[in-house]
């Protein structure tokens, strides 16, 4: 059985940005980017997850990282 990663209550989720397992009282909502493309006028478009399941522990960079070996 899996634990949250907060208080070791038995999980209910598991983060959708950080893969942490959390307790309903530890669960929040964030929206998930699942995809961004250009459509057919050249706008960006983006799929969205409105309420992504999100521990709160996780953060995001403040700065896009680069990844050379993926290049």
């Amino acid at each position: 059985m899996s634990v949250c990663w907060v208080c070791e209550s038995p999980a209910q989720a598991s983060c959708r940005f950080c893969g942490r397992f959390v307790c309903k009282n530890h669960t929040y909502k964030m929206p998930y980017f699942m995809s961004v493309y250009v459509g057919a006028n050249q706008m960006p478009k983006a799929l969205i997850v409105a309420d992504a399941v999100w521990c709160r522990v996780c953060r995001t960079h403040p700065e896009p990282i680069e990844m050379p070996e993926i290049y």
